[in-house]
């Protein structure tokens, strides 16, 4: 992972984000999990140090072999990864590309060992530029690190995830079409990360599963906490944050590692992962209604809801600050931990709480203790073909608990949507 340099650093700009990171009444929205550049050996003291938190809170770990050139097999390394993945934690091989100017052929061999010696779930390809270069542009840094992902998917059993890591921001969503998981921060400090970090606006048409940052050199328990809200903040589903510095940030968990760990695991609403089933037919050849599904594992709360904005103008539905939400409500989903689950459609005018039910064979299920899984028929919220929404958990006294941040949802395109609840592991 290459590190960033850092700028000359504006006190004015460092007070000012300080200001609305550490200060602000909004709650910090909740949907991080950690994934860990574990650059010790499988097996090793820091390995299993890192895997100690476990599945609550970790979803990611790499192998990373000699950078990856180690291609030997070692039963050791297989049995930990095979340990790790059983715990519920994806592990994926890491693999150097040299910015698009590694030989791909090179680099094929090396993704080509990593699933012939271990039982992994991707590769994590390290040193990509920031420019795609443009999908349609032959010989370019598109075609490159597609051809890659490609050669991952189509020829390695069990290659589901590539995990791209320009460590930047890039301009447009080129590497999205290719990448389940962009790396589009790797700081070298709270500061570098308040200064250098740029929001693309293209980055709110994702959902924060596809989103890591990384954070090291954090020195202190208070910068972890501001490193995470700020991250959460910025729309990243994956986040690591390290103490450890400048010579060899990833070579032992940081000293605050428990406490990192609670910081996700104690988030009210974790892992929100929205998905769309286009309408079909059975067997018989009956109609099967499209549906839309949420899932999320829910910390607290005995009642839960989902706001959603149809035709993302949050000016229109319930919206407005009082309603605490970034979005304009159109829909509301209203489910409990009785079984109930109803779907309403907002009537009022903006800020009084109008809603008025809608049919949608709208049922809530407990995939297990914590996990959550809402399903209503796609057609009972209209023609819309995106929306962005907002969980809200609620106490047995009504009273909000959390609520999450904006997620977006397609309902004409969920490709390389990656759901960081799925943690059945072979």
């Amino acid at each position: 992972m290459k590190k960033l340099s850092l700028a000359p650093f504006s006190l004015a700009l460092l007070f000012m984000v300080m200001f609305i990171v550490i200060f602000s009444g909004i709650s910090s929205p909740a949907q991080s999990r950690i994934a860990i550049p574990s650059y010790q050996d499988p097996g090793s003291p820091q390995w299993i140090g890192w895997r100690a938190l476990g599945a609550s809170s970790v979803g990611i770990m790499i192998v990373n072999l000699n950078n990856g050139d180690d291609t030997t097999y070692y039963p050791s390394v297989d049995q930990a990864i095979r340990n790790t993945r059983k715990l519920g934690i994806f592990v994926v091989g890491y693999v150097y590309t040299g910015y698009g100017q590694r030989d791909p052929a090179v680099v094929r061999a090396k993704v080509d060992a990593v699933f012939r010696n271990y039982l992994v779930d991707g590769i994590f390809f390290d040193e990509v530029p920031t420019d795609c270069g443009g999908k349609s542009v032959a010989g370019s840094n598109y075609r490159y690190y597609q051809n890659l992902a490609d050669h991952v998917r189509r020829n390695q059993a069990g290659g589901r995830i590539v995990i791209l890591n320009p460590g930047t921001q890039p301009n447009d969503d080129c590497w999205m079409s290719i990448a389940n998981i962009l790396v589009t921060a790797e700081s070298s400090s709270l500061q570098d990360y308040l200064q250098n970090y740029q929001p693309e606006t293209w980055f709110h048409r994702y959902p924060p599963d596809r989103f890591w940052h990384i954070v090291y050199a954090v020195p202190s328990t208070a910068q972890l906490n501001d490193v995470i809200a700020l991250s959460l903040k910025r729309g990243a589903g994956w986040v690591y944050v390290t103490d450890r510095g400048a010579s060899n940030p990833y070579d032992q968990p940081p000293s605050y590692w428990s406490l990192e760990g609670r910081q996700v695991t104690e988030q009210g609403v974790q892992a929100p992962y929205a998905s769309f089933r286009p309408a079909s037919s059975d067997s018989n050849g009956n109609p099967v209604p499209g549906e839309v599904s949420f899932r999320w594992r829910a910390v607290n709360g005995t009642k839960w809801q989902i706001f959603l904005d149809t035709d993302r103008n949050t000016h229109s539905g319930y919206h407005g600050p009082d309603s605490g939400l970034a979005i304009g409500a159109d829909y509301l989903i209203e489910a409990a931990a009785d079984g109930s689950a109803n779907l309403f459609r907002y009537t009022g005018s903006g800020s009084d709480w109008e809603w008025h039910e809608v049919s949608a064979h709208a049922r809530i299920s407990f995939l297990e203790a914590g996990v959550n899984l809402i399903e209503l028929d796609a057609n009972a919220l209209g023609q819309t073909h995106a929306l962005d929404y907002q969980i809200r958990s609620l106490d047995a006294k009504q009273k909000t608990v959390f609520t999450s941040s904006l997620v977006p949802l397609s309902l004409d395109s969920t490709a390389y949507t990656f759901d960081i609840e799925d943690h059945g592991q072979n």
